[in-house]
């Protein structure tokens, strides 16, 4: 086997299956006074040190590209070093905080470390501590913390020579023992000096990511082709390696992010609690940022291999020109070889993308994976230009770990759900959740009062923007809340406007704060809303009170009704404009709303989303019977896409209805989930019709979108024989998992999603 190959079967035969340590818990830095007397912020720092100091390291067989993360991801929680004193824990949970309260989703500046190296970083940090204005305590501590943390980052680099240079001493192989002193020599120099070559470079980015993430930080790699491409080129350009050492460093790169997965169900460890990726909240409030539910069988083990970590190719550059280039197309060859799930990968597609990247994405999602995801540059950077970031900024957009946009390098980015569906069940249950049996929303009255749908929409309506100023002012009534808990000196030393501004990235320190409302359940929502459109007020079929009691029955004795809703109104997706037209008031209601209250908060960036992510099982289960017809507790469709088998006239009728909206506001990202018939995308003609699909959305003004080309019988099959389908990887709406390690619950799920490819 080649180098490729042997890495491959590592991780699907060894690393896969083998049970990670998750270290850390139990542990603590404050064994001596002098310790505690720090202020926490410094603490936090010693606390990273202590990490990257004592945390397990290994070395792999076959890598060109060295050193091991812990664990810590988005599905299971973290563990950490004690590093918190005991009032301020309690300070902390008041409001819904710990030290487990660190967010991520943000990159780094990975283009400035490559260039000017964490030596680099240093010197910034000394310039500003020493400005006049930067005395006070706070801000000088803040400096001390970054210094510890870059510092300790370097001596973990150091850490990786020192284990390479040992095993190149016991290395009988010669060819072997250069590649481990090559290693060596790298890890003495990189992140700590700039980088030079390709392999200098992958190797500096991985530390970055590893030393982040091993301290809760879950962050996403950018746009690794643009950044990447100048090592690249020039070790081709001088023949400093060749195609194949290409193919084979990128290898070892992306097998790095995947020797953490854990397709064991046996092996799964859950260290989440009420904090985890909390930003802070009033003690009253039961709806928590994200609901964390993975004691429920239909949700556990989800998100298991998910770090919040993505990849982005191609699209414009800063400069305006097309930035698809050989390292794009590597990584898209290299990754659709591994059949890996993390880093999830996208691709924007700008006005001059070539015909090659169109096949290349097409070629790999007609297999199935469900990734690339695909990126339209034009509205995504109009319409950051629009909420005034400048145009070479807004062109070079990226994305975190799912899908949502934002400025790589420069943001502090964070989203919270407008639970669509949910708050039409406490418009017609007068704020009740019929799923927990608590009123949850506000109490607008009887049912009785609204005599036509006009004003029954007013009164949605009121549920809906109320819901979307309480999170919006929730969270930046807690900016700022976490960093006297979690605060990030690491990453705060490379965000773009932290070091500047002297304030830690969970402060306000960054260049750009993003905070996009998301939309959540709206397909089915404005289908129930179609349903008592035209049945309830323009037929007369049966009284709002009439169709509230069966809602709660969950259609109990009443099954004719619910075929009458679920095949009598017109459903979202089908270029029907009786119910697109009431999708395209529900989102300009939200971005009337969202443009007020931007200009009430101008120091936050305000774009909308429409998602729920992998969620949306989980958001299905927390709601009751709907008016579309749908059962209580079942799935609601993902993201932007049309409810489960509502769309029925096609891709480009999806498309239009999807599109018929005015987005302008929408650049966090609304993505359409299609599945397609693998039978329609074989050959090249199969391969031709998809490019015209994906040419087809992005011409037609959709944001973004993904292509799932996996279909029903491989599923039943796969729950049959798992072993055969170990690299089966199906699309959850903001990652990809392999199917095999789902939940039955969630298997069922998107095998009945399958049954209505288009």
């Amino acid at each position: 086997m080649n180098r490729m190959e042997k890495l491959k079967k590592r991780l699907f035969d060894v690393e896969f299956y083998t049970k990670k340590e998750w270290w850390g818990e139990g542990l603590t830095i404050l064994n001596n006074e002098e310790v505690k007397k720090e202020p926490l912020v410094v603490r936090k720092a010693l606390a990273s040190k202590f990490v990257l100091e004592h945390m397990p390291a290994e070395l792999k067989k076959d890598e060109l590209i060295t050193g091991i993360a812990r664990m810590s991801m988005i599905g299971f929680g973290h563990t950490y070093v004690e590093y918190a004193l005991p009032e301020e824990l309690s300070e902390a949970a008041k409001v819904n905080l710990s030290p487990l309260s660190v967010w991520g989703h943000q990159p780094p500046n990975y283009e400035r470390i490559l260039k000017e190296g964490l030596c680099g970083l240093r010197a910034r940090i000394e310039e500003y501590r020493n400005k006049e204005e930067n005395q006070d305590a706070e801000t000088q501590n803040l400096y001390r913390a970054m210094t510890i943390s870059l510092d300790a980052i370097s001596a973990f680099s150091r850490r990786y020579k020192e284990m390479n240079k040992i095993a190149a001493e016991k290395e009988p192989d010669p060819v072997r023992k250069q590649e481990l002193l090559d290693i060596a020599a790298r890890c003495d120099k990189v992140p700590d000096y700039p980088a030079e070559t390709f392999a200098e470079a992958l190797q500096s980015v991985w530390f970055i990511y590893l030393c982040l993430q091993s301290n809760m930080e879950n962050i996403p790699l950018g746009r690794s082709d643009q950044y990447l491409y100048p090592y690249y080129k020039n070790d081709i350009e001088n023949e400093i390696i060749d195609e194949q050492m290409a193919e084979e460093l990128v290898t070892s790169f992306l097998v790095k992010f995947n020797e953490r997965v854990q397709m064991n169900p046996e092996h799964w460890e859950d260290h989440t609690d009420s904090t985890t990726y909390s930003f802070g909240s009033d003690p009253e409030d039961i709806s928590m940022f994200i609901d964390l539910e993975n004691d429920e069988s239909y949700n556990y083990g989800v998100s298991a291999n998910h770090w919040d970590l993505n990849v982005i190719l191609g699209g414009v550059k800063p400069d305006g020109n097309d930035g698809t280039n050989d390292l794009t197309y590597l990584f898209l060859k290299v990754w659709g070889y591994l059949e890996v799930v993390t880093p999830v990968v996208s691709v924007r597609f700008g006005p001059e993308a070539p015909k090659k990247l169109y096949e290349a994405c097409a070629d790999i999602l007609r297999f199935g994976s469900g990734e690339p995801v695909i990126y339209n540059d034009k509205p995504i950077i109009d319409g950051y230009v629009r909420l005034g970031i400048p145009v070479e900024d807004a062109r070079d957009y990226s994305n975190d770990g799912c899908w949502e946009t934002l400025i790589p390098g420069k943001s502090h980015y964070s989203y919270a759900h407008m639970e669509a569906l949910q708050l039409l069940e406490y418009q017609m249950q007068r704020g009740d959740s019929l799923v927990r049996g608590v009123k949850e929303g506000p109490d607008y009255g009887p049912l009785a009062q609204y005599t036509n749908f006009e004003e029954f929409y007013q009164g949605f309506r009121k549920q809906l923007l109320h819901k979307l100023v309480q999170v919006t002012e929730n969270r930046i009534k807690y900016y700022g809340a976490s960093y006297k808990i979690a605060p990030d000196p690491m990453i705060s030393a490379m965000i773009d406007g932290c070091v500047e501004n002297g304030r830690d990235i969970t402060a306000g320190g960054a260049k750009y704060t993003i905070f996009s409302p998301l939309i959540t359940g709206l397909s089915d929502c404005v289908d129930s809303l179609a349903a008592i459109k035209k049945l309830v007020y323009e037929e007369q079929k049966i009284s709002i009170e009439e169709l509230a009691e069966a809602l709660r029955n969950d259609f109990a004795g009443n099954e004719p009704l619910r075929q009458m809703l679920l095949n009598r109104a017109p459903k979202f997706g089908n270029d029907d404009e009786y119910v697109d037209s009431i999708a395209r008031r529900m989102i300009r209601d939200v971005e009337e709303k969202t443009e007020e209250l931007s200009k009430k908060y101008p120091d936050v960036i305000m774009p909308i989303g429409i998602g729920t992510f992998e969620n949306y099982s989980k958001f299905g289960h927390k709601v009751g019977a709907s008016a579309s017809g749908r059962h209580a507790q079942e799935a609601i469709g993902s993201n932007y896409s049309p409810a489960f088998g509502a769309d029925k006239e096609g891709p480009t009728a999806a498309i239009k209805s999807v599109v018929a909206a005015d987005l302008k506001r929408f650049s966090t990202g609304c993505p359409l989930d299609m599945q397609v018939n693998s039978n329609e995308t074989s050959g090249n003609n199969g391969l031709q019709r998809l490019c015209g699909l994906i040419k087809a959305f992005l011409d037609l003004g959709g944001i973004m979108l993904t292509i799932t080309g996996v279909n029903e019988e491989v599923l039943l099959d796969a729950q049959v024989n798992p072993d055969q389908y170990r690299s089966l990887r199906v699309r959850m709406g903001g990652l990809s998992a392999y199917f095999i390690a789902l939940p039955k619950e969630m298997q069922d799920v998107l095998i009945k999603k399958t049954k209505h490819n288009i």
